[in-house]
């Protein structure tokens, strides 16, 4: 378990998730009226996800011998059912945001749209993407991820944190702080559950149940 925790004190995409999160809060607690930009930037976040999720997939030489048809031949083995996975995920998470998106632009606006905080902030959160997406190319060279595995955990990612931010639009809640912390513990919980970077160590359990084993065998 110390492992666990020594990796995840050290990895820099942790840090840059975790203390731009805490700062977006302490940001709109002196600034109320960025409630609207944060919405679009957390939005923006989720493309992210998906997009390098999209790439990660697309361009994994090696996949998990359960997620192979024994059909296809030994030299198309980690490309094919990579590549048309990676257009499937991108198919089905365009359409899950099209319809957010949808969503977001008929919400009320809560002040108006500041682009330079938007851009700074979305350039942080690519930063730690870029991190990310490099930790996941480093350990799949030597573990091959599943496929189905790389499709589900985005979803797991997104669903909950924005359900956080969502909530207190349909119920008309004006003070938003709480859910942006529940956000957070969500982003940042669900990063280092669902993160392969992780796997090396003993796996980790939350509430007493082995999150890193359930998802391990989707």
């Amino acid at each position: 378990m110390k492992l666990v925790w020594k990796k995840i004190f050290t990895d820099p995409a942790f840090w840059i998730l975790f203390l731009v999160n805490l700062y977006l809060i302490y940001k709109y607690e002196h600034s109320p009226q960025i409630f609207t930009t944060l919405i679009w930037l957390y939005y923006s976040q989720n493309l992210l996800l998906g997009f390098f999720n999209f790439l990660d997939m697309a361009t994994v030489r090696k996949v998990a011998v359960p997620d192979i048809d024994p059909g296809i031949g030994n030299k198309k083995q980690g490309k094919f059912p990579a590549l048309s996975s990676a257009w499937s995920f991108l198919l089905m998470f365009g359409f899950f945001h099209f319809v957010y998106f949808i969503f977001l632009i008929t919400m009320k606006r809560s002040g108006p749209f500041d682009w330079l905080f938007y851009k700074n902030f979305l350039l942080v959160f690519l930063m730690f993407q870029i991190l990310n997406f490099i930790q996941h190319k480093i350990w799949y060279k030597k573990n091959p991820p599943k496929i189905t595995q790389m499709t589900i955990v985005p979803f797991l990612r997104i669903v909950p944190m924005h359900l956080c931010i969502l909530i207190p639009g349909f119920f008309n809640i004006s003070n938003l702080t709480v859910f942006l912390v529940l956000k957070v513990i969500a982003d940042v919980l669900t990063y280092v559950v669902t993160n392969s970077y992780y796997k090396s160590n003993p796996l980790l359990t939350f509430t007493g149940l082995n999150i890193n084993s359930t998802i391990s065998e989707v």
